[in-house]
């Protein structure tokens, strides 16, 4: 009891301190500037001061239900739906995923060439010469553009990479646009052109 009284006297006495200082800062700023200079203080301390809620006691039953009411209050981040997309952010999606394809299919080709004997497969270049040679025209045609277009669009787009890497193309947003546009259509022909040759 005798604490709780003590207590009160020391807020007592500290809030009659700060009434003190604001009537001399505000009777006489200019005569005492040390006391504006503390009544700003603390008027300032006053109104930055942090508001402290009390915290809900949550029950270990009700706990699922507090973060599913959380997460829908929430902002929600942008989604792939209501993404613009732009020929250079796809060409760089683009650049990693034939990557993926060519040294996937190198190392399955690879992997499966080294354990046919084990398996009883035959592997060998004959073989497969005659295999594809049996496919129709539109499956050979189809094959080679799957194998063809990766390959000369991963080549093409890792030239403009290490093009603009330097920082040439980067001046202007029009000529980032046509150079990832020509990469496009440059490695389209240039894998009609494997097809028709090879």
């Amino acid at each position: 009891m005798a604490g709780s009284i003590q207590k009160n006297m020391m807020l007592m006495q500290k809030a009659s301190s700060i009434f003190s200082l604001r009537r001399a800062a505000v009777a006489s700023p200019s005569i005492t500037p040390i006391m504006g200079l503390a009544w700003q203080q603390q008027v300032r301390m006053q109104t930055t001061k942090p508001i402290i809620t009390p915290l809900r006691v949550i029950k270990p039953e009700s706990a699922q239900e507090e973060l599913a009411r959380q997460r829908l209050q929430r902002p929600v981040a942008p989604h792939l739906s209501i993404y613009k997309w732009q020929v250079h952010s796809v060409s760089s999606a683009m650049e990693r995923n034939t990557g993926l394809l060519l040294a996937g299919g190198l190392y399955l080709f690879g992997t499966s060439y080294l354990v046919a004997p084990w398996l009883g497969w035959d592997l060998s270049s004959a073989t497969l010469i005659a295999a594809f040679s049996s496919l129709p025209v539109a499956a050979k045609v189809i094959l080679k553009l799957s194998i063809a277009w990766p390959f000369t669009f991963h080549l093409f787009n890792g030239i403009r990479y290490i093009i603009s890497s330097t920082g040439y193309t980067l001046n202007s947003r029009s000529q980032f646009i046509k150079i990832a546009w020509a990469v496009v259509g440059s490695s389209a022909l240039a894998a009609v052109g494997l097809v028709a040759y090879v």
